[in-house]
């Protein structure tokens, strides 16, 4: 199940003046988040006996049948018992165990099987037709060492424009903690629970804690991020350039210059943008304009606001300037994609 992306896990080979790592910009994640609708699904349950190999297609191909009117889809599996091995092309193999969460933020193909290798079979030949009243249990195998795996998806709309969705790892591996539980594991042992006893409101709630379980991927992704790791979350927890993006996002419609940013943070225009791109690959100029366009596309969506009120909003001095931007990003005048994002959001189904 899954859209290609490039990974954001190289490293160049020299690292443009290294401040020390701190947490600079602790909200910063949350108010990206809050800009982006997550909407999540668990999908079913399975029970898989050793010898076994499954493989989940593009979300490309695979969107349409799981959420009518959805383009980009994250897909998660959480390990519950057992172990498996995880499979991406051009990636490394990983082992999963107990409480392992692996997240794939582009929907790319994959595989899970024990042992590795093996004929694959794919998810979508042992789900029962849809639809479903009730997320599926898929029980699959050769009778040997039993996995349990948890499988959901996240429908995330406007990945067009924000930069945690497009500046992300093509795979998010979060280990479990057995001698520390945390918030995850709480997380996944109710997500279980509720799957198994099937109550009243149950679909919805687990649709809610697949969201939650996403955001806590991310966060403790960030928290384990490296010194010499590159993207939109280390850029986050960076200490010049998270600072940075903290200016930007809390004021759009600042007239802000790399020079003026840099200041701010206490770096010279040139060492900011430099540490910028290194971290993001990209400038800061261009980074900021996918913003505003993000944030003029919810505003845009999800208000009746005139598009020169929008357009002052997100700092842009005329109205024909913003549609100039707005359509040579987007391929639409605001006005256009307004109607039909609207059109859209009716056609994709709510929990």
């Amino acid at each position: 199940m899954g859209a290609g992306h490039s990974t954001m896990t190289g490293t160049p080979d020299s690292l443009p003046e290294t401040p020390e790592r701190g947490g600079a910009a602790t909200d910063l994640l949350s108010v990206v988040l809050r800009a982006v609708r997550l909407s999540g699904s668990f999908l079913f349950r399975g029970e898989f006996s050793s010898p076994w190999c499954c493989a989940a297609e593009d979300s490309r191909i695979v969107a349409p049948f799981l959420l009518p009117g959805a383009q980009c889809l994250v897909f998660f599996h959480v390990i519950t018992e057992g172990r498996c091995w995880a499979e991406l092309e051009k990636e490394r193999p990983v082992l999963l165990g107990p409480g392992d969460v692996i997240a794939l933020p582009y929907g790319d193909a994959h595989a899970l099987s024990n042992p590795q290798g093996g004929k694959r079979t794919p998810f979508a030949a042992l789900l029962p037709p849809p639809p479903w009243p009730e997320p599926p249990r898929v029980v699959h195998g050769g009778g040997g060492e039993v996995t349990r795996v948890l499988c959901g998806f996240l429908h995330c709309d406007d990945a067009l424009f924000s930069p945690v969705l497009t500046n992300l790892p093509r795979v998010l591996f979060v280990r479990a903690r057995p001698d520390e539980p945390s918030w995850l594991e709480l997380t996944t042992r109710h997500m279980l629970e509720e799957a198994s006893l099937r109550r009243p409101g149950g679909a919805c709630l687990l649709g809610r804690l697949v969201e939650l379980l996403f955001v806590e991927v991310l966060r403790r992704h960030m928290e384990e991020l490296g010194e010499h790791e590159i993207g939109w979350l280390a850029a986050a927890k960076d200490p010049t350039v998270g600072k940075a993006l903290q200016l930007m996002h809390a004021d759009l419609a600042q007239p802000w210059t790399v020079e003026q940013l840099g200041k701010c943070v206490g770096l010279s225009r040139s060492a900011l943008a430099d540490r910028f791109r290194y971290l993001l690959r990209e400038p800061p100029m261009q980074y900021l304009t996918r913003w505003r366009l993000h944030r003029a596309a919810q505003l845009l969506r999800d208000s009746d606001q005139g598009i020169a009120s929008i357009a002052a909003q997100v700092g842009y001095e005329s109205e024909p300037a913003f549609n100039r931007a707005f359509k040579r990003h987007v391929g639409d005048p605001p006005a256009t994609w307004r109607s039909g994002a609207r059109a859209r959001a009716l056609a994709v189904p709510e929990n």
